[in-house]
């Protein structure tokens, strides 16, 4: 019943990201189209219905899967499945951080946690050598993760060598796309301007 449940709330977390994602990507034509499209998202998220499902569904696929990670611990065999665990841990590590810093932003710095409370980091020395590899691992680990659930799932339709290529497949994209956004975030791709009120707040931290 606990992998059931584990099941159904990652269906709503995926979703979720995958929409993020695809915000996000939004970045590379440019900032404001990317915060254009995020107001078109937020009429279907930000509420609280919403918001409230995700929040449990977040705290219990967390929970459920630290809880999986223990209980199964040193019996996991081949790639996929210590990939699997090793991304879900960093995704239960992210995913506290990253509800807590949005809570923390919006509640009570009283900020609109757009990208650019996300990125703010990225541009304030020394804090880009922590975020940029914090958000690309996070982008990398949902792909693992889902590469790993893929293999898993297809155990029973797919040949082992289809299987595997795949799952591969999917963690390449995943790279290939968190590399991508890591670029927009830095400003490769154009010139980005934090506004004053999100990277105050790094500066007072190094003050």
């Amino acid at each position: 019943m606990l992998h059931r449940f584990h099941k159904m709330s990652a269906v709503v977390i995926v979703a979720f990201i995958l929409l993020h994602l695809l915000n996000h990507l939004f970045a590379l034509q440019g900032i404001s189209e990317h915060i254009q499209f995020m107001d078109k998202l937020r009429v279907i998220y930000r509420n609280a219905v919403a918001e409230s499902l995700l929040l449990l569904c977040v705290l219990f696929q967390v929970g459920s899967g630290v809880y999986f990670a223990w209980k199964r611990r040193g019996q996991r065999r081949g790639f996929f499945e210590k990939a699997q665990v090793i991304s879900g841990l960093y995704l239960a590590y992210f995913f506290l951080n990253h509800v807590g810093a949005v809570i923390y932003g919006r509640w009570w710095l009283g900020l609109d946690t757009n990208i650019y409370y996300g990125i703010a980091g990225f541009h304030t020395d020394p804090f880009q050598f922590y975020f940029v590899p914090y958000y690309f691992f996070a982008v990398v680990a949902v792909f693992v993760h889902i590469a790993a659930a893929l293999h898993w799932l297809t155990r029973n339709t797919l040949g082992e060598k289809a299987r595997k290529w795949l799952s591969v497949l999917v963690i390449v994209l995943g790279v290939l796309v968190s590399n991508i956004l890591m670029d927009a975030f830095c400003g490769v791709f154009y010139d980005v301007e934090i506004p004053e009120e999100y990277s105050a707040i790094y500066r007072q931290m190094v003050q």
